[in-house]
């Protein structure tokens, strides 16, 4: 299927100009597969606007290899997709550990986009490599019950605070709410996050190209300003852009 909304380097430039937003974190597109040089490319052209996360393949005769080799290129962080491992392996088997420790050796973050039904992997990889630091993306990819009620599998997801090296992005508003904008019912989940984390540890994401289509990236910042409670300045001044350069380093090092 064609894509239906621009994602190219220009066009995220310009709504991050009017947003008035420094700079932005480029996960390597699952769309270009392992071909990385589209990103190497836009991340060399403007190093103060963009930091690059890679995608290593799993099945890679030398996986661990590949990850050095993009690191060497500017990386400074890697995803981990479970829809990329072969059939039958989990991502704490032994290629998903080695390539855990490997990144936590060389500094770097991991980015994890999964669902509730892997977080028994990630707790796994936390205590067996506390040394690095990774990021759950898009509220764990929990929704919401349309009744208001717990919500089993976000609770495991504050639970998972207990491991220091644990990190949440609360991104995907559009996706996880069963709300149309600004997605009240995940405000109350955005101050059990910070409860449970603190602000030190959640970092925002307009989750870009699809927020565009959804209610617009501009939008998609303004969201933080409509949370009820209001997050104060010291702690939206951290989840809007401090946890993600104390993870990833400032546009331009």
């Amino acid at each position: 299927m064609p894509p239906t909304a621009s994602g190219d380097a220009e066009f995220l430039l310009d709504l991050m100009d009017e947003a008035d937003v420094a700079g932005a974190l480029i996960v390597q597109p699952i769309v270009h597969g392992f071909d990385h040089s589209y990103v190497d490319d836009t991340i060399a052209q403007w190093p103060d606007r963009f930091i690059g996360m890679c995608l290593v393949d799993p099945q890679n005769d030398d996986p661990v290899k590949m990850l050095d080799e993009l690191v060497s290129r500017g990386y400074r962080g890697v995803r981990f997709n479970p829809a990329l491992w072969r059939e039958g392996e989990k991502m704490d088997g032994d290629v998903g550990r080695a390539i855990y420790r490997r990144a936590g050796e060389l500094g770097i973050v991991v980015g994890f986009l999964i669902s509730p039904r892997n977080y028994d992997e990630i707790e796994s990889l936390a205590i067996g490599h506390p040394g690095t630091r990774a990021v759950i993306d898009h509220f764990g990819h929990c929704v919401p019950s349309t009744n208001g009620g717990n919500v089993p599998e976000f609770d495991r997801l504050v639970s998972m605070a207990r491991h220091a090296n644990l990190h949440v992005k609360l991104s995907e508003f559009p996706r996880a709410s069963n709300e149309e904008f600004p997605y009240v019912d995940l405000f109350g989940w955005v101050h059990q996050l910070i409860d449970a984390y603190t602000a030190d540890r959640l970092m925002w994401g307009t989750d870009f190209p699809f927020i565009v289509e959804q209610t617009g990236y501009g939008r998609g910042w303004e969201i933080a300003d409509r949370v009820e409670p209001a997050i104060g300045p010291g702690l939206s001044d951290k989840i809007l852009g401090g946890t993600c350069e104390g993870l990833f380093g400032t546009w331009g090092d």
